[in-house]
């Protein structure tokens, strides 16, 4: 009676050790549901694959934050085959351009998980039925797609391909790592992974023999010798983990994507490019390789069935798939601008704008084609912080508009379902949203934030920009300066100005820019720099004499701080009395290159000529124009055997170091501005005569002009 009580005992202590682990695998899945992000309704879309032994099936998500969300349950057991495949409605298409996106979950148990899953392109004979020939037991390092390798004498790679899904390509999310390598081990199928790390992706096809390798392994001493053969998987494309296992199985939903280039018959698959926690893009880890449409479409039907596919052995996870978009359906995106109206500056990723600016807010979606048209699509904004918005509109490419007003948003958040589908005929909705920065004191941070467009046959997201709001500060700017002042021409004048900033604001010379104007035209901007005082916030800016014209001159000043504040401006008056001036004179003139033919020889003038004459006298006021040279001399000393010289037609007048009259001039009372050498030809002007005993070298003079004011 003991010995029976004792088993009795015993028996319940193993059914509470069962019922911990199930209590356990329950709630990890329930979390998953739970925390599932926003995804499509699968209806008409999969369906689970025909094998007797397939436990892959359609869930609903039980977030009440997503709306007509299902997800493929593959496994959440040990000794689990699961596969679900698209519909012959919805066959992926080689021959174009195809994108899937996803959600993916491989449960919470780290290095426990077992084994994952695979994405699968076949065109298996069987269809819906495709499955690895297991024989008596599950093999969980298939994955449900690679060949079984339970022969542990088996070394035709051509016989454990024939065992795969054939005519297939295949992404695998390897959650275990299978490396047994060991003669009592061998045809356990448990080697696929020799020389991996840690929980991996990857992808070959798995119906074809150079996807594996036989390694031989011996147990015994000579002459009783046994020999037995492991087989190891090819990885190509590899994105791996480490040895902590967090990669995947992590208890965190991971995003997926995948390109499909027809032209170039490559697939580019990138995971973890959006944050699972609020669903904004992010880089993440891409591989791309190259896809022979020839092994996984052998007739060339332009098509391929496609799916997920997992396996589990002694262990598991609970895996499980969200789908975003599936190719075909519908080909959405969404985008957004925002614009800064006070500046009418569009806002990119890192600007800055000014508290209390209005604000518009642009999410533009945009219907791509498919199948389908998208309907019923629900906006889940999350707006910007820092800005209060006021009310929207949506409009659509065929005209309808539809209002959205500020009881429709809550804490950040806006919900709105749009009245009309986007398809070919209309295939855009532009929801945009009016609303004003805060008024912060301090400059603030406003970070990105994701929003999500969904519907039951397709889902597209966005992010805003990330943008800096700085305070709006009222910056004062006063004239120190007389309001009006008088000069001669040819001289100027300094201005002179005073920056006030609000109490408790600190702000020095270097964080305030002035921006001066002179008769409308912009000048250079600059900092302003006082050695004595880092804050003085005085402003002095002397305008350039060749700026100044005779008569009235204005002179406009703001200043601009750091954060982007503006000033009022000032004005000043600056009255310059008529004169006589250089205009423009040319810093360096040239004379053409030429080779010495050792006769005599007269040189044009290049184009780098200029001496321009600004008279601003009253009229019948007269000048004259001379001009000198030194003789020219190489940089070794040696004097040219030629000389400059003034011609007038057939007259030359030798050019030396006496002034030679060349140009008189009389005031108009206009404000004249003669271009001296603008009416010079090849028989006016200056030019170089060479004597035919000129040497060969590089010769230079210095010119001088010389401008005077003679009697009327």
């Amino acid at each position: 009676m003991r010995f029976k009580k004792w088993l009795v005992g015993l028996l319940a202590l193993a059914m509470v050790g069962v019922g911990g682990v199930t209590a356990r695998a329950d709630t990890d899945y329930d979390n998953a549901l739970k925390t599932a992000p926003q995804g499509i309704a699968l209806d008409d879309i999969f369906t689970p694959g025909e094998t007797d032994a397939n436990q892959a099936k359609v869930v609903d998500t039980t977030n009440p934050d997503i709306t007509g969300t299902q997800a493929v349950m593959v496994t959440n057991a040990k000794n689990q085959f699961g596969t679900i495949w698209s519909t012959d409605d919805n066959a992926f298409e080689l021959d174009k351009d195809e994108t899937v996106s996803m959600w993916i979950y491989f449960g919470n148990r780290g290095k426990k998980a077992a084994d994952g899953m695979a994405f699968v392109l076949q065109n298996d004979s069987r269809g819906l039925a495709a499955t690895p020939t297991y024989g008596k037991k599950v093999a969980g390092e298939t994955l449900g797609v690679w060949g079984v390798d339970n022969n542990n004498k088996q070394t035709d790679t051509n016989e454990l391909a024939k065992l795969a899904i054939q005519n297939s390509w295949a992404l695998e999310f390897d959650t275990h790592l299978n490396t047994s390598k060991t003669y009592s081990n061998a045809g356990d199928a448990d080697s696929f992974d020799s020389g991996r790390t840690g929980p991996h992706i990857a992808s070959n096809y798995p119906g074809e023999a150079n996807t594996y390798e036989f390694v031989k392994t011996t147990t015994g001493i000579w002459p009783a010798v046994f020999t037995a053969y492991y087989a190891t998987q090819r990885h190509r494309g590899l994105i791996e983990g480490g040895s902590d296992y967090t990669m995947l199985a992590n208890g965190a939903w991971h995003h997926v994507t995948l390109n499909w280039d027809a032209t170039e018959e490559t697939m580019t698959y990138t995971f973890d490019d959006k944050d699972p926690a609020t669903g904004q893009d992010q880089t993440g880890t891409s591989q791309q390789v190259s896809v022979d449409p020839k092994i996984i479409d052998p007739d060339n039907t332009g098509k391929v069935r496609w799916g997920f596919t997992g396996a589990t052995g002694d262990d598991y996870a609970n895996n499980l798939v969200i789908f975003e978009g599936v190719p075909g359906l519908v080909d959405v995106s969404a985008t957004t601008k925002l614009t800064d109206l006070t500046t009418n500056q569009t806002v990119n990723d890192g600007d800055a704008i000014l508290g209390q600016d209005e604000l518009q807010l642009d999410y533009v979606l945009k219907y791509h084609g498919g199948k389908q048209s998208w309907k019923d699509v629900v906006a889940k904004l999350t707006l910007p912080d820092k800005v209060a918005f006021k009310s929207g509109t949506v409009t659509y490419a065929n005209g309808q508009t539809e209002d959205i007003t500020s009881d429709d948003i809550a804490d950040q958040k806006l919900t709105h379902q749009l009245k009309t589908a986007l398809s070919s005929d209309n295939p855009t909705a532009t929801i945009s949203l009016k609303g004003q920065a805060a008024d912060e004191k301090d400059v603030t941070q406003v970070p990105s934030v994701a929003s999500t467009f969904s519907a039951v046959n397709g889902v597209a997201t966005t992010d805003t920009s990330h943008f800096v709001l700085n305070p709006k500060l009222d910056i004062g700017l006063y004239r120190i300066s007389s309001k009006e002042v008088t000069i001669d021409a040819g001289e100027t004048t300094t201005i002179q100005g005073q920056v006030l900033v609000p109490e408790g604001i600190t702000l020095t010379n270097k964080d305030l820019v002035v921006h001066p104007t002179v008769n409308g035209q912009k000048q250079d901007a600059y900092t302003i720099e006082d050695p004595d005082d880092e804050a003085s916030g005085k402003v002095l800016f002397t305008p350039k004499a060749a700026d100044l014209k005779a008569g009235k001159n204005t002179v406009d000043i703001y200043v601009q701080d750091i954060y982007g504040n503006k000033s009022s401006s000032f004005t000043v008056t600056i009255n310059v009395r008529g004169g006589l001036t250089f205009g423009t004179v040319a810093s360096n003139s040239s004379f053409q290159a030429t080779t010495l033919t050792g006769q005599q020889q007269d040189i044009k003038r290049t184009n780098n000529w200029q001496v321009k004459i600004s008279d601003t006298r009253q009229a019948g006021s007269t000048w004259q124009l001379q001009v000198a040279a030194t003789p020219f001399t190489s940089s070794d000393g040696k004097q040219l055997a030629g000389s400059l010289v003034y011609r007038d037609g057939s007259a030359t007048t030798p050019v030396n170091t006496s002034p030679v009259t060349i140009s008189n001039g009389q005031a108009s009372g206009d404000g004249d501005l003669t271009d001296v050498v603008d009416n010079w030809d090849d028989k006016t002007g200056l030019e170089l005569n060479v004597n035919s005993n000129a040497v060969e070298g590089d010769y230079s003079a210095d010119i001088t002009w010389t401008l005077s004011d003679t009697p009327s």
